[in-house]
């Protein structure tokens, strides 16, 4: 664990640990200490050749769940295939959910199932290292010296058949690449993120709208000085940050590259494997090292079957679910401003109810619902149960997407929650608040999915604009339109699971 002193420790929860090891640089210098220590982790699995073996692989993730969801579904795929012996390496904050993925393999199957066995990665999670209450993509400091003495005398003795890494963390890629491990990317983005680069002649500039600039998609002419300058900008921030050049430096004498892998590079010529597909995304060329695998997403049961209450009130009306995720904390202003919004869509169409998951900042019941609350304007609807609120959905997302009665998905322009309302054949408005969000706007409204719920607005919500997006997709001639381009986009993954395209890649990488 890292404490004061800056020890750090990965322990499988039966047997590894490695501890009691000082950090001589604090902050974000120590980040090359996981890479060492998932470098000591990884030679703990022994390879074996044989078909009487099961084979090993090793997933390693951040634990936030909007990056840590396609690991775990792709992760049931293998357990319920009782030849490969799973492990998946995370902070604490996974625990439990690889508890729920065992469980969830067993009910799955008839047959008899492996079990994950989940490594515990001391230290800062990605949330905690930002140092904020949301959740942002950051790079987080861990302790540095953890396992060199396994670097020097086990490492080349032992190591898993193979390892699917989360792009977004970089000590995993890190490790792959200095043990020259044969391993995946298992990314939950989108083929922006991941193979930009690969694009042909100068269309990375002057097609593709720069990271976070909302610029539309096709990218008009006119817009193309401004996305280039944007686009060097990123390029030149990133090379000139002390920060980074620092770490740079130190990563140099502690024998890692130089360059930091990160979402957009480091791979080497490891196979990428995403959720994203040309017919969801904007118009790439996919290189042969990237496959294309459609929304990866964990089997779910039937909400009836989990949460019966919650299904008879989603039958009561056609629904519109508003999830924000974790990501987003509401305080007073923006909560007052969401609710405007929602009466906006109640006066416009009666027959509908509201699932809202909504996560304040700590406000009380009577800052919220009392006597000129936030909530005021919408109060009658909350009390008569049209709008019902949870501050955490007592079911899956993908769950209540899939019941059969909602039809529009509020979101923040999460990969994760793009993914499944596109799974779902469900229309989309997407309210972006940072960075890859801002794409995802584009994208629903490029599609013809789905809108654009806070252009003028954002990162916050503006009542009208709000209200205007949410008539727009659920209550006008354009409504019908929407549903039925969803309905045909979902259409093709129904078929051809993303999870089981993914498990299939990464099984020939295995074998090959």
């Amino acid at each position: 664990m890292v404490t004061g002193n800056g020890i750090i420790a990965l322990k499988r929860e039966s047997d590894v640990k490695v501890e009691n090891l000082m950090d001589p640089i604090p902050g974000t210098l120590a980040i090359c200490g996981v890479t060492f220590i998932l470098i000591s982790f990884i030679s703990q699995f022994y390879f074996h050749a044989t078909m009487e073996k099961q084979q090993s692989i090793l997933f390693i993730t951040n634990s936030e769940l909007g990056q840590a969801s396609v690991i775990l579904a792709v992760a049931h795929e293998f357990l319920i295939r009782p030849e490969y012996d799973v492990h998946i390496a995370s902070f604490t904050a996974l625990k439990n959910s690889i508890s729920e993925l065992n469980e969830d393999a067993s009910r799955a199957s008839s047959n008899s199932v492996s079990k994950a066995t989940f490594h515990v990665i001391d230290g800062k999670s990605m949330k905690e290292a930002t140092g904020r209450a949301t959740e942002f993509l950051e790079m987080h400091p861990h302790g540095i010296n953890g396992a060199l003495y396994a670097y020097d005398n086990i490492i080349k003795d032992i190591c898993p058949d193979i390892v699917a890494v989360d792009p977004l963390f970089s000590q995993g890629v890190d490790a792959c690449n200095n043990l020259g491990q044969k391993c995946v990317i298992l990314s939950p983005n989108t083929l922006k993120e991941l193979v930009l680069q690969d694009q042909p002649g100068a269309t990375p500039l002057t097609k593709f709208p720069a990271m976070a600039s909302g610029f539309p998609y096709p990218l008009p002419w006119y817009y193309i000085p401004a996305n280039i300058y944007l686009i060097f900008r990123f390029l030149k921030a990133r090379r000139i940050n002390p920060r980074l050049v620092t770490l740079a430096k130190y990563r140099e004498t502690h024998g890692l590259a130089s360059k930091i892998p990160c979402m957009f590079e480091g791979f080497g010529d490891a196979p990428i494997l995403l959720p994203s597909t040309t017919e969801i995304d904007y118009d790439f060329v996919v290189p042969k090292h990237a496959t294309s695998c459609g929304p990866i997403i964990r089997p779910f049961e039937p909400i009836a079957q989990t949460h019966p209450e919650m299904d008879r009130w989603l039958k009561q009306r056609p629904t519109v679910l508003v999830n924000l995720g974790s990501h987003i904390l509401f305080d007073a202003e923006f909560a007052a401003q969401f609710a405007s919004g929602l009466r906006v869509l109640l006066d416009s169409r009666a027959d509908i109810q509201i699932l809202w998951k909504l996560k304040t900042q700590g406000q009380t019941k009577k800052q919220l619902y009392g006597d000129g609350g936030a909530l005021e304007v919408i109060s009658e609807a909350i009390k008569d149960g049209q709008v019902r609120i949870e501050d955490w959905l007592p079911a899956q997302p993908i769950a209540i997407l899939e019941s059969g009665n909602v039809i529009c998905m509020v979101h923040h322009g999460g990969a994760n929650s793009y993914h499944e309302a596109i799974s779902a054949g469900i229309p989309q408005i997407v309210l972006p608040v940072w960075i890859d969000t801002y794409d995802f706007a584009l994208r629903v409204e490029h599609l013809g999915i789905g809108a654009w719920g806070n252009r003028t607005a954002a990162p916050r919500v503006e009542a009208s604009e709000l209200g205007k997006a949410l008539v727009r997709v659920v209550n006008t001639d354009e409504s019908a339109g929407m549903a039925a381009n969803a309905r045909v986009l979902a259409e093709p993954f129904r078929k051809r699971e993303g999870r089981v395209v993914a498990f299939k890649r990464i099984v020939e990488a295995l074998r090959s």
